[in-house]
C-alpha cells in the first residue's frame, strides 16, 4: 500500500525505508519513516492509503465519529480534489495511530464506547477526550500533555471479546488488561493513564470482585512501568435493557472500591458527574444521550470539564 497524509491541504508523501509502499504480513504491522512537517495543535489530519491489490480482511476501528472517504479506482492519494471519494465510512481502516513528536508527554485514556465518543456528534470532535485535550492546550498551569484516544466500543476490563480466530467480526478487542502493553505502554512519552471501563462487564455478568481483580492488575502494571495510574468510576445507566439492578449493584460496589483508593494514584469520579442525584442509577437526563448508557455531548463536555488537570501530574 502507498501513503501519504495532509494538513493544511498540503498532500506530504509517505515512505516505508524509503520506499513509497510497503506489504505488510497478516497479523503484522509496519512504522513509516518520519514526516518533516509540523503538525498544529488540535488539528485534522487526513491520512490516505493506495491499496493496489484486494485486501479481504483489514483491521478497523469501527467507530470514528468521523467520516473517511473511499475513492474509485486509481491512486488518488495525492488528489487535494474531494471528487473521486464517492464513499463514505464512518470507521477507521488501516491506520492504528500517528505519533506526533516534540511534545511534554502524554495522557492515555484506556476506555469503552464512552471515550470512543460513541453517541457523539459526528465529525465535531466532541468526545471527552477532545475536550480534554483543549482544555490542556488552553492552560498554562500545568504541561500541555497530549491526549491519546485508546478507547474500543465495547471493551470489557477482564474477559475478551476477539476470540483470536484472526478474522474477526467483533471489533470490541481483547481485555483492558490484555491490551495494556499494545495500547498503554507501547505509547511514545506516556506519562499517566486514566482507566474508564466495567460498565459493559458488570452489565454482561461479570462481578464486581471480578472486575476489580482486573483493574488491580491493571494499576499494577502500569506503576511498575513508572507511570501514574488513575481510575474513573463507572457511570450509571439505569433504563438500557442489560443495566439491570443486579449489575447496577455491582457497579456500585466497583466504584465503591475504585473512590476507597488502595490501587490508583487517584480518582475522576465521572459517576458523580452524571448522576441524578434523585435518582443515581440513572443518568441525569440532561446528560443523556437517549439510550441511557452513553452521554451526548453535553454529558461528555461535563466529564472532561471535571477532570483536575493538576491531578493528571505524574
Amino acid at each position: 500500500q502507498e501513503a501519504g497524509a495532509a494538513a493544511r491541504g498540503t498532500p506530504v508523501p509517505v515512505s516505508f525505508r524509503g520506499a513509497a509502499g510497503v506489504e505488510i504480513p497478516a497479523g503484522a504491522q509496519a512504522y513509516s519513516d518520519p514526516l518533516s512537517f509540523q503538525v498544529p495543535a488540535d488539528t485534522n489530519l487526513l491520512v490516505s492509503f493506495h491499496l493496489p491489490g484486494t485486501v479481504p480482511a483489514a483491521p478497523v476501528h469501527r467507530l470514528a465519529q468521523q467520516r473517511s472517504y473511499v475513492s474509485g479506482p486509481g491512486d488518488h492519494t495525492a488528489d487535494g480534489s474531494a471528487v473521486p471519494y464517492g464513499t463514505v465510512l464512518t470507521s477507521w481502516p488501516l491506520l492504528t495511530g500517528v505519533d506526533v513528536g516534540g511534545g511534554p508527554g502524554s495522557v492515555v485514556l484506556l476506555g469503552d464506547s464512552i471515550t470512543d465518543g460513541d453517541k457523539s456528534t459526528m465529525d465535531a470532535n466532541r468526545r471527552w477526550p477532545n475536550v480534554l485535550a483543549t482544555r490542556l492546550l488552553n492552560q498554562h498551569v500545568v504541561p500541555r500533555y497530549g491526549v491519546l484516544n485508546q478507547g474500543i466500543s465495547g471493551n470489557r476490563v477482564v474477559s475478551d471479546r476477539y476470540p483470536g480466530d484472526g478474522v474477526s467480526t467483533d471489533t470490541a478487542g481483547v481485555s483492558a488488561f490484555y491490551r495494556f502493553d499494545r495500547d498503554v505502554l507501547a505509547q511514545t512519552s506516556a506519562r499517566t493513564v486514566v482507566v474508564f471501563e466495567g460498565v459493559n462487564d458488570v452489565r454482561w455478568g461479570t462481578t464486581a470482585e471480578q472486575v476489580i481483580a482486573g483493574l488491580r492488575a491493571i494499576a499494577d502494571r502500569g506503576h511498575a512501568r513508572g507511570l501514574r495510574m488513575l481510575a474513573a468510576t463507572i457511570l450509571p445507566c439505569e433504563g438500557e435493557v442489560r443495566c439491570t439492578a443486579a449489575a447496577d449493584a455491582e457497579r456500585v460496589r466497583v466504584n465503591e472500591w475504585i473512590r476507597s483508593g488502595p490501587a490508583f494514584d487517584g480518582v475522576l469520579d465521572f459517576d458523580a458527574v452524571v448522576r441524578d442525584p434523585a435518582r443515581p442509577s440513572r443518568m441525569l437526563p440532561a446528560y443523556d444521550s437517549g439510550d441511557h448508557l452513553h452521554p451526548g455531548d453535553a454529558g461528555l463536555a461535563a466529564l472532561a470539564e471535571s477532570v483536575d488537570l493538576r491531578g493528571l501530574l505524574r
